[in-house]
């Protein structure tokens, strides 16, 4: 197969390198700026748990359109580029191409089902801490790899060459027919901490030490919202987040966060923007998640002024 990897960051760097070292399929990755050169000249270094390796893609660039087809494209890409880098492939993707978004988030399938109807499209999460340590080194932290993926589009046993792609490459997978209640399962723990942690710049552990009823207020109307879309989670799904957070180094920081610290451009409109906007379409009341929408909306237009 030619496989492109779109977006060589702590996601997509780390999965192409290990389909790259397994798999003898033609892999490359769309990516830019100083790790694209790093990565042209001395390849990718990938510094996990146990190991340190280093690979060679078969193609890197930043313009793909002389590449021919792809058979998978696998788009690791912040959610707000998803639709322009997905766009710049029209010259690659054709009705036999599977397109898989692994980004944060939901309801990224349905954004490429609209570019590419014909296509077939896919969804998944992934659970990994991971990210660029320097142009051309991406560092993996801890042994937490796990991607569900799967498609509303498509049966199941269509998309078994995949999860034998992903076994082969020692990713700890799974092929599901309920991808998307599995995005949501994710989407509850990211975008509520996400939305917390950058309201109040504070790291998670804080989060839940003090803010743990507003937490829940907020988990709520995540749920209410899911519950209305005819996804099934529940009670147990919140109390698994507050679980889970309290496994999580007390100083950890979400990704969003530090882009508002960064002031860098930031995912609050798939993170936050969503629910709230979703939640007036389906009449549904989400005042804690529009308090901190409205606020972190305001400081993202004045970090661009």
């Amino acid at each position: 197969m030619k496989i492109a990897i779109v977006g060589a960051g702590g996601v997509g760097g780390y999965i192409g390198a290990k389909l790259l070292k397994n798999s003898d399929h033609e892999i490359g990755f769309i990516a830019r700026g100083e790790h694209l050169k790093a990565i042209e000249k001395n390849g990718l270094k990938v510094i996990d748990e146990n190991e340190e390796f280093t690979i060679r893609p078969s193609f890197i660039t930043q313009d793909p359109k002389n590449l021919g087809i792809f058979d998978l494209v696998i788009f690791c890409t912040k959610s707000y580029d998803l639709k322009e880098a997905a766009k710049n492939l029209q010259n690659n993707i054709d009705e036999n191409s599977y397109l898989l978004p692994i980004l944060n988030g939901v309801d990224h399938d349905l954004t490429l089902k609209e570019l590419y109807p014909n296509s077939n499209i896919l969804n998944a999460c992934v659970y990994i801490l991971s990210n660029i340590k320097e142009p051309g080194v991406i560092k993996k932290y801890g042994n937490t790899f796990y991607l569900i993926f799967g498609s509303r589009f498509l049966p199941k046993e269509n998309l078994t060459f995949l999860k034998e792609l992903f076994d082969k490459a020692n990713l700890k997978n799974k092929l599901t027919d309920k991808i998307v209640f599995e995005t949501w399962r994710k989407f509850l723990f990211i975008s509520s901490f996400a939305v917390m942690t950058s309201y109040y710049q504070k790291p998670m552990g804080w989060i839940v030490e003090n803010k743990k009823e507003e937490l829940i207020e907020l988990l709520k109307e995540i749920v209410a919202v899911a519950n209305k879309k005819e996804i099934p989670l529940d009670e147990t799904n919140i109390q698994s987040v507050l679980k889970q957070a309290q496994n999580i180094p007390y100083e950890s920081k979400t990704s969003m966060q530090i882009d508002f610290e960064k002031g860098k451009k930031t995912e609050l409109e798939s993170l936050c923007g969503y629910i709230v906007k979703e939640a007036k379409i389906l009449r549904i009341k989400t005042p804690v998640m529009e308090k901190f929408y409205k606020e972190l909306k305001k400081k993202e237009i004045e970090a661009r002024l």
